[in-house]
């Protein structure tokens, strides 16, 4: 079981390994799990986020796919941290 930090109010949640998306028990946010294309970060994003994020390791600009499948997708026990907003403030 993977404890992630929730992107948005910073609070740890319990989350599956095999898990794609997750939903925060504190503020109850949705998450999604993306990997960065560049530098392989794998990170946690709110899903309400729309078109891009910024990487949480390399602050290049990263696409939000509009489909996602489980196969492809990013599994909670291989995140590190998490992304930012698009563009980064």
């Amino acid at each position: 079981m993977a404890y992630l930090t929730c992107p948005d109010c910073m609070m740890a949640n319990p989350v599956g390994d095999e898990a794609v998306q997750t939903r925060c028990f504190a503020c109850f946010a949705e998450i999604v799990f993306e990997t960065c294309p560049q530098c392989h970060y794998q990170q946690a994003i709110p899903s309400r986020w729309k078109g891009a994020f910024t990487c949480g390791k390399c602050d290049e600009r990263v696409p939000i796919p509009h489909a996602r499948a489980y196969s492809t997708s990013t599994k909670a026990q291989g995140v590190k941290g998490y992304g930012y907003t698009y563009p980064r403030v």
